[in-house]
């Protein structure tokens, strides 16, 4: 590990590895047994000491439900093209509803909120701390514009 930026690279994720354990309450020996290898091997990632086979990244995504960019430390998600946001937990409650007046009085209570939403090319997945300071930074440089206060706010 000579190279700074794998060096760098080997920090953010074992740094995120020991938080997202810690998080599951899991041990490092329940987390090599979940994942198929040896506990040494977590902990010599954990420490910074070595950067996991892409099999391990996959298995360890899949196991805190994060993704892989989320691990290795990139900031932004590239959206595939022709992708949807799916509000998953809106569609399986509506999906539950016994009869059609439950149906719509849980579409009324979520007038202002789409199930899906198409994501145009181009898009990113961020931080929402990080969305809303690059909006700021866009709208603030046309504060005349009547449109600079609520173009890049969310829908409520």
């Amino acid at each position: 590990m000579q190279n700074p930026d794998r060096r760098a690279l080997a920090q953010t994720l074992a740094q995120r590895l020991r938080e997202l354990r810690a998080r599951h309450h899991l041990t490092q020996d329940e987390v090599a047994q979940r994942i198929g290898c040896h506990e040494s091997a977590v902990s010599r990632w954990e420490a910074g000491s070595r950067l996991p086979p892409c099999t391990d990244v996959l298995a360890l995504a899949e196991l805190y439900a994060v993704s892989c960019d989320y691990l290795l430390g990139r900031r932004e998600q590239p959206v595939m093209p022709a992708a949807a946001l799916v509000d998953q937990a809106l569609l399986d409650r509506l999906a539950s509803a016994p009869d059609v007046a439950a149906f719509d009085a849980i579409v009324e209570e979520r007038a202002d909120q789409t199930a899906w939403l198409p994501l145009p090319d181009g898009a990113v997945i961020v931080p929402v701390e990080q969305a809303m300071r690059r909006a700021r930074g866009v709208a603030d440089r046309f504060p005349q514009s009547r449109f600079a206060d609520r173009l890049f706010r969310p829908r409520a």
